[in-house]
C-alpha cells in the first residue's frame, strides 16, 4: 500500500534510521510549526520524536511523549498510535519500577494481537520492539535464558526489515545478555558487531554505548587493559549520553575493584552514583551503591558498608530489581552477623528467604543458603555447625548460576574444613579440601575470573604446605603469580610474590615441622590461610607489602652447557672473591635443574634470592637480597631491552660461538643498560 503520511514524516523516518537525528528532529519541528492536517499526523510526529529520544538514551523525554500520545490516541481511537505510545512508556525500565514497565509492553502486545492480520512493516517493527523490551526486562530480572530467547526473536525480525540502527541496538542488547550469562566471548562478538554498524552510521551516541559494551566484555574476559582502553574511548565521545557515561564510570569502577585499586574504584563508582541520581537512573544507582558497600567492607569500614548496603536495598526495592535486592540482603546479613547483630541479621535473612522463594533463578537460592549457613555456623552450637556444612555443600554441589555466591560458599566451606582440621588434627580432611579447590579452580577458568584463579592456586599452595608438600607449595605459588601477572592483577601478583618470599624465608621452620611431625594446628598457623579465605568472602582488600628495593649482588648470562658469557658483580665481595664466585658457578647446574624441572621462578641461595629466566640459548641469572617482585621486573626489563637491541643480542651469540666471556669494556651499551635498570633506583 502507498504511504499516506505527509512527505515530511516519511523523510524524517528515513533520516532516523540513518542515525541523522538532528536533521530528522528539525524536519519534524518545522512540520509541527506549519500546522498539520490531522490529529493523527500530530501524534505521529510526536512518536518520531520519542524514537529519537530513545536512540539517544534520553528516556525521560521519550516517556513524557509516550504519556501524552497514549492519552490523545485513545481519544481518537487510533490503536496503532496507542501501541507506539505504550512502547515509549515501557522503555525507561532503568528509572521506574520494572514490573510497571513490563505491564506497558504486555498491554502493547495484547493490542497488537488485535491487528495481527496486518503484515505491514509498522506491524513487524512493533512486534520486534516488544521482543526487544521483553529481553531487556528479563535481563534486568536476571532471567537470562528468556532474555536471550526474546532478543534473538527480535534480531530475526529486525534483520528481515534491514534497518541497521535497530540491528545495532539489538546486537548490543544480546551482548549484555551473553556477558551476564557468563559467555563473554559471544558477548564480545555481538558488542563488536554493534560497534561496527554504529561506526558505519556515524551514530556518535551509539558508538559511545557500543565502545562501553566492548569494554564491559573485555573486563569479564579478564583483559583489563583493553577494557579500560575501550571505556576511555567511550568517555572521549563528545555526544556520549549521560546514561552511557553512568554505565562507563560504573564499568571502570568494577575493573579497578577487581585489580585491587579500591580508591580509584571508589572514585569511579561515586561519579557514577552522582550521574545516576541526576538522571533518576535507579538501576545503576542501586548497582553502584552495593559495589561501594563492598569496597568499604573490604576496607574494614563496616559502618560505611552498612550505610551503602541499606541505600542500595531501598533503591532496588523501589525499582523491583531482584538481583540487587538479593545482593544487598546477602551482604547485610553477613556484615550484621560479623558485628554480632544477630537479631537484625535474622530479619534480613527472612526477607532473603521470601525473595528466593518468589524469584526465578538459582542464584537467589544460593544467596539464601550461604547466608543461612553463615548464620548457623556462628550460633555457637555444634549441631548448627553441622547444618551449616550441609547447606554450603548443597550450594557447591549445585549447578552454577551466579558465580559470586557460589565462590563465597566454596570459600566458607574451605574455611569451615580448615577450622575442623585445626581442632581435630585429622589429615583426612585435607582430602576433602583438594576437590573443593579444584572445583574453585575450574569455575574460575570457566568464567574467566582470573583473580579467583590466582587466589585458588595460592590457597591450594597453602593446603599443600599444611600437608607438608613443600615443593608443590612453591610450584603452585609460582603458578598463582604468573596468572596474576598475565592478566594485569599487579597488586595481587605483588602479594603472592611476598607470600612466596616468606615461604622461602621460613623454609627451615617448615623442615623442622616435617621432621618433628608437628601437629597440624602448627602447620595451619605457619601457612596462614586466613587472609586468602577472607578475601574470597569479600572481607579483605589485597594488601601488597611495602615496596623495598633489593640489594643487587650479581648478574650473569650463561649459555647452554653452563658456559659463562657475561658477569656483573654489584659488590666488592663478589668482585674480588674468586672462590665465592666459582663456588656459585659450580652450583649453577643444580640450581638450573631445580628451576626448570620444578617450574619455579626463584630459589634461596644462603641469605640471597636467585631469579633465572631462559631465553633461547641463554639463561639470565640475577642474585640479590630483598623482595622478589621488583627484582623480577628489573630482570624482565633487562632481558627485553637486550632482545630488542640487535647489536647486543648478536654480541652475545658471537661470544657464545667462540666460548669467550663478554667484557664490560667491550659494550658501553650493556653497561649503560645495567646502570639504568639495576643501580639507578637502588
Amino acid at each position: 500500500m502507498p504511504d499516506s503520511r505527509p512527505e515530511e514524516l516519511i523523510q524524517a523516518e528515513q533520516l532516523i534510521y540513518e542515525a541523522k537525528f538532528n536533521e530528522a528532529f528539525e524536519i519534524i519541528e518545522n512540520f509541527e510549526k506549519k500546522g498539520t492536517p490531522t490529529e493523527k499526523d500530530t501524534l505521529s510526529a510526536l512518536i518520531m520524536k520519542g524514537w529519537i529520544y530513545n536512540y539517544k538514551y534520553q528516556w525521560k523525554e521519550a516517556n513524557q511523549i509516550g504519556e501524552r500520545v497514549y492519552k490523545e490516541s485513545q481519544k481518537i481511537g487510533d490503536l496503532s498510535l496507542t501501541i507506539d505510545a505504550l512502547l515509549l512508556k515501557g522503555e525507561p525500565m532503568f528509572h521506574g519500577k520494572l514490573d510497571d514497565a513490563l505491564e506497558y509492553v504486555l498491554e502493547a502486545e495484547k493490542k497488537l494481537d488485535v491487528i495481527a492480520d496486518d503484515s505491514s512493516s509498522d506491524y513487524i517493527r512493533r512486534k520486534a520492539s516488544i521482543f526487544f523490551y521483553k529481553a531487556r526486562f528479563y535481563l534486568l530480572k536476571s532471567i537470562y535464558n528468556k532474555a536471550l530467547e526474546c532478543a534473538l526473536q527480535c534480531l530475526e525480525i529486525r534483520e528481515k526489515l534491514g534497518r541497521k540502527i535497530d540491528i545495532a541496538y539489538t546486537f548490543q542488547n544480546i551482548a549484555f545478555i551473553y556477558i551476564n550469562r557468563g559467555d563473554h566471548n559471544a558477548g564480545l562478538e555481538y558488542a563488536m558487531k554493534s560497534l561496527a554498524i554504529q561506526e558505519e552510521l556515524n551514530n556518535r551516541v551509539g558508538i559511545a554505548a557500543s565502545l562501553n559494551t566492548v569494554g564491559f566484555a573485555y573486563n569479564f574476559k579478564g583483559n583489563f587493559n583493553q577494557a579500560i582502553e575501550f571505556c576511555k574511548k567511550s568517555l572521549a565521545i563528545e555526544k556520549i549520553s549521560n546514561f552511557t557515561k553512568t554505565n562507563v564510570l560504573r564499568n571502570l569502577g568494577i575493573i579497578h575493584q577487581i585489580i585491587g585499586e579500591l580508591s580509584q574504584a571508589l572514585r569511579y563508582f561515586s561519579q557514577s552514583v552522582e550521574l545516576a541520581e541526576k538522571e533518576n537512573n535507579n538501576f545503576f544507582l542501586s548497582m553502584n551503591l552495593v559495589q561501594i558497600g563492598g569496597i568499604y567492607e573490604m576496607k574494614d569500614n563496616d559502618s560505611k558498608a552498612i550505610e551503602y548496603y541499606q541505600r542500595s536495598l531501598a533503591v532496588s526495592e523501589k525499582l523491583e530489581h531482584p538481583l540487587v535486592i538479593g545482593l544487598s540482603l546477602w551482604h547485610l546479613i553477613s556484615i550484621n552477623i560479623d558485628q554480632n547483630s544477630r537479631k537484625q541479621a535474622q530479619q534480613y535473612l527472612e526477607r532473603l528467604k521470601e525473595l528466593a522463594d518468589q524469584t526465578e533463578g538459582r542464584e537467589f537460592t544460593h544467596f539464601y543458603l550461604d547466608a543461612k549457613a553463615h548464620f548457623l555456623k556462628t550460633s555457637g552450637r555444634t549441631r548448627d555447625r553441622a547444618k551449616a556444612e550441609i547447606l554450603w555443600r548443597q550450594v557447591v554441589n549445585d549447578r552454577i548460576s551466579n558465580p559470586a555466591p557460589y565462590i563465597k560458599a566454596l570459600g566458607s566451606l574451605c574455611e569451615f574444613l580448615i577450622e575442623e582440621l585445626e581442632m581435630s588434627n585429622d589429615s583426612e580432611i585435607l582430602n576433602e579440601l583438594n576437590p573443593l579447590i579444584m572445583r574453585w579452580h575450574n569455575i574460575a577458568e570457566k568464567t574467566q575470573s582470573h583473580s579467583w584463579l590466582a587466589w585458588a592456586k595460592l590457597f591450594q599452595a597453602k593446603v599443600a604446605l599444611i600437608g607438608m608438600k613443600i615443593e608443590e607449595g612453591k610450584k603452585l605459588m609460582t603458578q598463582a603469580q604468573r596468572v596474576a601477572e598475565l592478566h594485569g592483577l599487579t597488586r595481587l601478583a605483588q602479594r603472592i610474590s611476598y607470600e612466596h618470599d616468606t615461604l622461602l624465608d621460613q623454609i627451615n621452620q617448615w623442615k623442622t615441622l616435617k621432621t618433628t611431625d608437628a601437629p597440624i594446628s602448627e602447620r595451619i598457623k605457619l601457612a596462614s590461610t586466613k587472609g586468602v579465605l577472607e578475601h574470597i568472602q569479600g572481607k579483605r582488600d589485597v594488601e601488597p607489602p611495602e615496596s623495598v628495593d633489593e640489594q643487587s649482588t650479581v648478574l650473569l648470562i650463561i649459555a647452554e652447557g653452563g658456559i659463562l658469557i657475561f658477569s656483573y658483580p654489584f659488590t666488592n665481595e663478589w668482585r674480588i672473591d674468586e672462590d665465592l664466585f666459582s663456588s656459585f658457578l659450580s652450583a649453577f647446574t643444580s640450581f638450573s635443574t631445580e628451576f626448570f624441572s620444578k617450574e619455579l621462578d626463584r630459589v634461596k641461595f644462603g641469605d640471597e634470592m636467585m631469579l633465572m629466566e631462559s631465553i633461547g640459548s641463554f639463561s639470565f641469572c640475577y642474585l640479590f637480597k630483598g623482595q622478589t617482585y621488583l627484582a623480577r621486573q628489573k630482570l624482565t626489563k633487562f632481558i627485553e631491552e637486550i632482545q630488542s637491541n640487535s647489536s647486543l643480542w648478536q654480541s652475545l651469540e658471537q661470544h657464545y660461538k667462540t666460548s669467550q666471556i663478554l667484557e664490560l669494556k667491550e659494550s658501553p651499551q650493556l653497561e649503560s643498560l645495567i646502570t639504568d635498570i639495576f643501580t639507578s633506583n637502588s
